[in-house]
This record gives C-alpha cells, structure tokens and sequence, in this order.
C-alpha cells in the first residue's frame, strides 16, 4: 500500500473516532439533563436568615442582675423588717474526724467556733432567743442592732460535745433544728441530752421534720413528716412556740401555709440575709456560717 494511500486510510480512522466521542457527549448530556429534571423540588427552602449585622447579633447585651432592696424599700413592702443576722451552722466538730467521716463542707472547726462566740461577746453581741423575733413581729417589741440569733440544723451529737459547752460558758442562747426521728441514730443527739439541754434555758429544739424531709417533695409525705416532728417535739415539752427551718433550705408556697395553718409563727430558710421581715415571716433569710472570722462576714 502507498504512503498517499495510508495516510487516507488514517484519516478516516481518526475522522471516525471523533464523530462516535461526540455522539456519545450528546447522549449523555441529554440523559444527565433529564435525570435533572425528574428530581422534585425540595419542601424545605432555603435558608432566609438574615446575617448578623454586628457583634451584638451574636452575643446580645445580657441583663443585669437585679439590686438587692434596701432596708427601706424592704420595710415599705414586707414590713416591719429588723436588722437581724441568723447565723447558722450544722456540725462543730475536729477537723480530723470531719475529714474521715465525710462532712468538711458542713464543719466549722471547735477553735474556729470558739473563736467566732468570743468575737460575738467582745463585741458586745445580744444573743437573742427565738420569742424576741416573735414579739417583734406580733407585738413590735424592739430588735436592736447589734443582736443576732444562733441557730444548729439537724440535732447532730457534737452540738451537744462541743458547741453547747461554749455557748454555755458565754450565757448565749441558741435555737436547734431538730429532725425528731433521727434523734438516738449514731453521730445523733439522744432524747436524754436533748432534754438536759433545753432544761438549761440555752436551747430551743424546733422543727425540722421527722426524717430530714424536702418541704418541696410529695405533699402527702411533706404533711406527713411536719405533723408527726410536730407531735414528739410537743409529746417532750419542746417548741411551744411552733417554729421551723425547711430541710435542705427552701420549700414551695403551699408548706407556708400549711404551717401556718398548724399555729406556727416563723420559719427559716437559708436564702443568704440578715434583714427579717414581718410579711415575710414563713421565709426568714440565715447567713451560713464557715471557719472565718466573724469580721469577714461583717461583723
């Protein structure tokens, strides 16, 4: 065969190459579009959501915290209110034995108390009982500054080994939050000690129902475990005055009024403060109480 010849023959080939590559672009381009158009639309359309602006639009300007009320406007509204700090502390205990049973976060050491008590006394403290702040709200007998009340929640036994011997050798007087039926359980105080106790005059037992109870939990169960606490305090000459702190520090509207519906006249919280108002008599605020001076608490 001729070179003129196989170049022809090439020719055709390559000629013949390119129209099936081009056929075949067609045919799929035509098969792609219509698999397009076959799709449905999305239901879900797209975003319309405006870009942010500015800064602002990411981290909107939080607001403020409410200002605490003064005495004043405290006293306007839920008077009439005292300056009144409830101090308020669960063990009293060495710091070793705190340490091995598992209750640092609720001990104040005995040096610490001790020291916290003489503190109170040089400064010339009034350590009032629980019957002032009743008169005060009843009958509006004085509260001065410079008074405070001393309370102890959950009737633990080193109430009795520690704390009640040096509030004993100040003449100060307290008030024990006592839930009735843990009362002879181990680390717990005895009916025998409790009544030694309250014979002295230097000890109020109160409620703080029979077994350490939410006031926020069932209420059949929060009537239940009020009344019967109720019962062995008045069954043991104890709580005449009828006053209550909530366990674990707060309770649901309701509580309130059922106790008062029982005759008691306050009950005590731990919402932080040291402003007692009348109207606010079933929430009275405490200030929990750790190992620092008393002058770091504004004493």
């Amino acid at each position: 065969m001729t070179l003129k010849r196989k170049n022809k023959v090439l020719l055709i080939i390559i000629g013949t190459a390119a129209l099936v590559v081009t056929a075949e672009f067609f045919l799929y381009k035509t098969i792609f579009y219509k698999f397009l158009s076959n799709i449905a639309p999305s239901s879900t359309p797209l975003s319309t959501t405006t870009p942010p602006k500015n800064f602002n639009d990411f981290h909107p300007t939080p607001s403020p915290t409410p200002r605490p009320l003064t005495f004043e406007e405290l006293n306007n509204l839920y008077g009439p209110c005292a300056h009144l700090p409830v101090l308020f502390y669960h063990h009293i205990e060495d710091p070793d034995i705190a340490k091995l049973r598992g209750y640092q976060a609720l001990n104040v050491t005995i040096d610490a108390f001790k020291n916290q008590m003489s503190y109170l006394k040089d400064k010339g403290y009034q350590i009032l009982n629980v019957s002032s702040l009743i008169n005060f709200f009843d009958s509006g007998g004085g509260v001065g500054r410079g008074s405070a009340l001393l309370t102890f929640d959950d009737g633990y036994e080193d109430f009795y080994l520690h704390a009640y011997p040096i509030l004993k050798s100040l003449g100060f007087q307290s008030i024990l939050f006592l839930p009735t039926g843990l009362v002879g359980n181990p680390g717990y105080l005895t009916w025998d000690q409790i009544k030694e106790m309250s014979s002295s005059g230097l000890v109020y037992f109160a409620n703080h129902t029979w077994s350490h109870y939410a006031a926020t939990g069932s209420p059949a169960k929060v009537r239940e475990e009020i009344t019967l606490a109720d019962g062995q305090l008045n069954a043991n000459g104890l709580n005449n005055l009828k006053v209550f702190a909530y366990p674990y520090g707060n309770a649901v509207p309701w509580v309130q009024d059922y106790l008062s519906s029982l005759g008691y006249k306050v009950a005590f919280s731990t919402t932080p403060g040291s402003i007692l108002c009348k109207k606010q008599r079933f929430e009275l605020p405490r200030l929990r109480i750790g190992n620092a001076s008393l002058a770091a608490y504004g004493f």
